[in-house]
């Protein structure tokens, strides 16, 4: 059997996270190009509900859309993001082929219910004192970690939101 057939080893938990990091850096690069596009449409105001009223939630939506569109391509079009690739992990279909569109969208969909959930808990618990919502902000936080918690436990290597869209993450071979 040569090296080519042998199964792709499932990427740690810390390659994910920097890889992770990566990426979050350069959608926030994009978001700043999204955003200056938009502001033209807003005679150079800043785009919030009280100052642009509707525009502002057409704005978060172009926002999400900017990131999938990131997402979904890179994951769709060769598995690996510029994170991915810098950490040598790509992302596969539980048979080994290239992840589907709808894969994509269940694996961005999965990850942003849980990032937003941890960053609302987040922003809760960064205020002052101790109030019975606090203890809601904590729930809150449970499905990020999980889902990367979930990752030494489980016999594959997966996280939950990998489970959840047929995916996997894996090591590729120098």
């Amino acid at each position: 059997m040569d090296s080519a057939s042998l199964p792709l080893a499932p990427a740690g938990l810390f390659r994910r996270l920097a890889a992770q990091t990566y990426d979050f850096l350069l959608v926030v690069a994009l978001w700043f190009i999204g955003t200056f596009a938009m502001l033209p449409l807003t005679g150079g105001e800043a785009i919030t509900p009280a100052t642009q009223g509707g525009v502002a939630w057409l704005y978060r939506g172009w926002l999400l859309a900017i990131a999938f569109g990131y997402f979904g391509f890179c994951w769709v079009c060769g598995g690996q993001t510029l994170g991915l690739r810098a950490w040598r992990i790509r992302l596969q279909s539980a048979d080994g082929s290239a992840v589907s569109w709808r894969g994509a969208a269940l694996r961005f969909a999965g990850g942003m219910v849980a990032v937003l959930l941890a960053v609302a808990g987040a922003w809760q618990l960064a205020r002052p004192g101790w109030t019975p919502s606090d203890a809601v902000a904590l729930l809150m936080l449970l499905p990020a970690i999980a889902n990367l918690a979930w990752i030494p436990f489980d016999g594959a290597g997966r996280s939950l939101q990998d489970l959840a869209s047929a995916v996997r993450v894996v090591r590729v071979p120098r």
